[in-house]
């Protein structure tokens, strides 16, 4: 498996995905992944299945399928762990908490999940403060949000230094944040690593990819395969009509290689120049999703798959200025009072 170079930092170019791995599945999916070859495993406190995850590693590790040194685990602050308010020990909270269920002694990769700090700690608990977000993608309005991630990240920089983990990054960043970071962080303190970043033909980025190029930031990309649904309750962008794995352009380049649409997405990842992880909890679609090796996109493939970007997002922001997509529920709000705004303007006009 090619690797990612950060510096002396080598990351596995093809890792597994647990967003979205149901608590009772996704022990068995880690377990599975290992199995075929996978040496990256990419987790998050936010996703409520460390636990589970770190049972897995453990039972991978003891029992002689891997060593700890071939594996490369990533983790990730919540929001509900920056800085807030000049309470600076969250961040070292949230990764103990993550080495704890994770029944390691230190990470290879820790990243602010989103640039947002959250004042509940307990924001994600739905029987106290309710959907974390409303149908259309909203967030719960009862939550303290704001934008926060300079001193969260100083504090992630102060972690790599304590050996509590071997690098960091981030996740959900623009390149105005990440160049902010940059500039704002510890002296001599470590580099910004990583940007994850959803990542498929409907949403490409490729102005933040050619930022992160130049400064030398590996992208890893989430969502590679798209999603069923999306935050704001949308499958797909309204002028595809249908899902990625659905796409007849990706099912086209599919049937020319004699490979899956999942598996061409994924190769369009890696081809794109991205550290790929993709999610899926059935062992064949895990084996499947890893063997993309055999074969490469063409100029012709890419082409068609290139022209596919939309700006969809299935995992939308938190707040309008920050991932202003078309479905972002702010923005169809705003779409929505300049057509009634411009329909009123023409009535009036008529009379």
């Amino acid at each position: 498996m090619a690797v990612a170079r950060v510096g002396a930092l080598k990351i596995p170019q093809l890792g597994l995905g647990t967003w979205k791995a149901a608590p009772g599945e996704v022990g068995a999916a880690v377990t599975a992944a290992i199995g075929a070859g996978y040496r990256l495993i990419d987790c998050a406190a936010a996703y409520g299945n460390e636990a589970e995850v770190g049972a897995a590693l453990r039972g991978a590790i003891d029992g002689g399928v891997v060593t700890r040194d071939e594996l490369f685990v990533v983790g990730k602050c919540f929001q509900t762990h920056h800085v807030w308010r000049g309470d600076s020990g969250r961040p070292r909270e949230a990764l103990l908490q993550t080495l704890e269920d994770l029944q390691l002694e230190s990470l290879d990769l820790y990243l602010m999940h989103w640039p947002f700090a959250f004042e509940q700690k307990d924001a994600l608990d739905a029987a106290k403060w309710g959907p974390f977000r409303d149908a259309v993608g909203t967030p719960n309005p009862a939550l303290t949000i704001e934008l926060e991630y300079v001193d969260t990240w100083r504090c992630l920089q102060a972690l790599a230094a304590d050996g509590l983990t071997d690098a960091v990054g981030v996740s959900n960043c623009t390149a105005a944040q990440l160049a902010e970071m940059a500039a704002g962080g510890l002296p001599g303190g470590a580099p910004l690593a990583v940007n994850q970043v959803e990542f498929h033909p409907y949403l490409q980025q490729p102005e933040l990819r050619s930022y992160c190029a130049a400064q030398g930031i590996t992208m890893m990309g989430y969502s590679p395969l798209g999603s069923g649904d999306s935050y704001s309750g949308a499958s797909y962008p309204a002028d595809m009509g249908c899902t990625l794995l659905a796409n007849p352009a990706v099912l086209e380049v599919a049937r020319r290689h004699g490979k899956s649409a999942a598996q061409v997405l994924v190769r369009f990842s890696l081809q794109s120049g991205l550290v790929c992880i993709p999610k899926s909890s059935r062992p064949a679609r895990i084996e499947e999703n890893f063997d993309v090796l055999d074969f490469e996109l063409t100029p012709r493939d890419l082409e068609l798959l290139t022209i596919l970007d939309r700006g969809f997002r299935y995992g939308i922001g938190y707040a309008p200025g920050h991932y202003d997509c078309a479905n972002a529920p702010w923005t169809q709000q705003a779409a929505a009072e300049e057509a009634a705004g411009s329909g009123s303007g023409s009535h009036a006009q008529t009379e």
